[in-house]
Parts: structure tokens; sequence; C-alpha cells
């Protein structure tokens, strides 16, 4: 069995600390979401898997291979699991709920689950874009500390996902960074929503630069790639797909609820742009709410793949505030008669400002 981290960035006890912790939750991720749950009212539950992260970084030092630290993790758990339902006084609904997690501890397996998570989305991803996708390679990393800083009460997602600028022509690296001394479901479920952000928002992108504070990149399409994720989570993995809808709400929340950074503002300012957009389809066309998010959802992916600027799709996203300029109106409209390229839209903005 391996002895050495799958991942060049991540060292072999680190590694194995992530891969014990990932192997618990992929197999109890049928309950995962009312383990979460209970785990905020119950210091039962609470207490179990915070002794489950102790336990993944204990045995990933004293551990030699994979296989063993997994399977040592995983068998003190389940010793954990079996003495909280031994007390006499635990409430039926937590009872219920931890056999529930102890019969589907058996399935836990050392197999890496964070490639095949990048690997289903990345299938949704593709047919997309089409030709102009990137084949997407893997890094996992450890972060020393919270990725915003947070308290874990209110933020727990102790993950954060990155795709380095500039990508190659046709192959694109996507990065992991992970607290691991806070991974925990919450954590575990918000992978997905941060690699649909990553394959909708940036391994296709055709621009001239990357920024964290980009109204277009981070914001409009941000908004775009939970709509995806929204579309693709039941897809990607029926048993985990209802938390993935439920933890990227909440990590939409916090995210866009920080807006005392620019990047915090950035992201409020295109969702709140996109939402204006699919307003304008609505009202303008007569559409169906249905019909006019997919609108804006497809212009999105035709814009990303549009090999303009930065600046000037920040510029198209920053008009996007009723009444729109005669020019912009114009330009939709040009867009959804099939008249106006995405390209041509965003020239036909450019040549408009003064």
């Amino acid at each position: 069995m391996r002895r050495s981290s799958p991942y060049d960035d991540l060292e072999p006890s680190m590694w194995r600390t992530l891969l014990a912790g990932a192997a618990v939750f992929h197999a109890t991720r049928g309950v995962l979401g009312r383990l979460c749950d209970a785990a905020e009212r119950d210091d039962t539950v609470k207490v179990l898997l915070l002794n489950l992260g102790r336990a993944a970084r204990r045995f990933s030092r004293h551990k030699q291979d994979d296989q063993a630290a997994v399977a040592a993790v995983v068998a003190a758990w389940a010793k954990e699991l079996h003495a909280a339902l031994d007390d006499p006084e635990l409430a039926y609904d937590t009872r219920h709920l931890l056999a529930e997690t102890l019969r589907r501890l058996d399935q836990a397996a050392c197999r890496d689950p964070f490639l095949p998570m990048l690997r289903a989305v990345e299938v949704h991803a593709r047919a997309l874009y089409g030709e102009h996708w990137r084949a997407t390679s893997l890094s996992l990393m450890h972060r020393r500390s919270h990725p915003r800083g947070a308290d874990p009460a209110q933020d727990p997602y102790a993950v954060t996902a990155m795709t380095p600028w500039p990508p190659g022509p046709t192959r694109a690296r996507v990065e992991l960074h992970i607290f691991s001394d806070r991974f925990g479901p919450a954590a575990y479920a918000a992978l997905p929503t941060l690699l649909t952000h990553e394959c909708v928002c940036h391994v296709p992108a055709r621009q001239d630069q990357a920024c964290n504070d980009s109204e277009f990149a981070e914001g409009y399409l941000d908004w775009v790639a939970y709509e995806y994720l929204r579309l693709w989570a039941m897809k990607l993995d029926p048993e985990l797909g209802p938390m993935v809808r439920k933890h990227a709400e909440r990590l939409r929340d916090v995210l866009c609820g920080d807006v005392t950074t620019k990047a915090g503002m950035a992201r409020q300012c295109g969702h709140d742009a996109a939402r204006e957009l699919e307003g304008w389809f609505e009202t303008e066309y007569d559409m169906t709410p249905d019909e006019s998010r997919r609108r804006v959802l497809r212009l999105a992916v035709e814009l990303n793949v549009v090999d303009r600027p930065l600046k000037l799709k920040n510029n198209f996203v920053s008009q996007l505030r009723k009444p729109f300029p005669p020019y912009l109106d114009k330009a939709l409209r040009g867009w959804r008669e099939q008249t106006v390229t995405g390209e041509e839209l965003l020239d036909r903005v450019v040549e408009a400002l003064p």
C-alpha cells in the first residue's frame, strides 16, 4: 500500500490525515447532512466529529501506509460510535442516526475521493464548453489556517480552491487547499461547489489576467457556477447531492456576506448583475424564470471563452443595472435574436465607453 502522497505538494502524513477523514465522510455521505445538522444541537454528535478529526491526525503520524491509517481511524471511530450507543440516555433520534452511521462505516475504503470529485465535475463542464475546454489536473495542498481566518462555528468551510494563471493552451491545474484541523463534513460537502466554480469560471477562461476581485470572473460567473452545481449535484453523487446543494447555499451566504473586502464586494455585485439580467430576459421577452436563467447561463459561458481583456468583461457586468444603457439593451437584444455574437456584444459595449 502507498507510503507516499499521490500529490506532490502534500507530505505523506498530511495526505493520510485528509484521506482517512474523507474516507469516513464518503462512506457515510448518505447521512452526513443529518450528522452535520445534529452536531449543531447535540453535544454527543459534535464531540464524535471532533474526535474523528483527532483520530485522523493521530493515526496519520503513527501509521506508515494509507491502508493502515484508514483502517485505524475507522476502527477507532467505530469504537466511539459503539460507546455512544451504549448510553441509555441517548436521544432516540441521535441513536437512530448513529446506528445508521455505524452501518455505513463498513463501506469506508482506502481510495482517493478528491480526484473523482474533480473528474465528475469535469464531465459536465467539458460538455458545457466543448472545444474550448482545457483538460484538468488536481493538486491537493494543506493550509495551516482557515482560508478566511473565520470562526468555524460561523464558517465551517475550511477549504478553498484556485486555478493558477495562466493555464496552458490545452491544460489547467486546479488546486484544493484544505485546513486539515477543521476538515469536517461541511467542508467535505463544499468541495464540489469549489471544484464547480473552478471548472465553470476559470479552467476554460480566455482573457489577459486573473483577478480575485473581478465582477465578471468571481461574481457573475460565480452565480452561474452555483446554478450549474444545482443542476449537476445529483448527477455528481446521488447520495451526497442533497447535502452539496444545501452547503453550496450556506457557503454562498458566507462568501457573499463579507462585503468588507474587494473580493466579497465583487462577488456580490456580480451576483446582483446576473439576477438583473435574468429579470430583464424574463420581462422583456415574457420568458419563464427557467428560460431566462438559461439565457444568462448561456451568455456567461459564451463570454467566458471570448479572448478579451478581463477589464472589458468587468465593464459589461458593471453596466447590468436597470435601466440598462440603450446601447447595452440593443446589443443584448441582438444577442438574443442571434444577430450579435458574444464577442460582438462585448465589442459594442466597449465602443460605447466614453
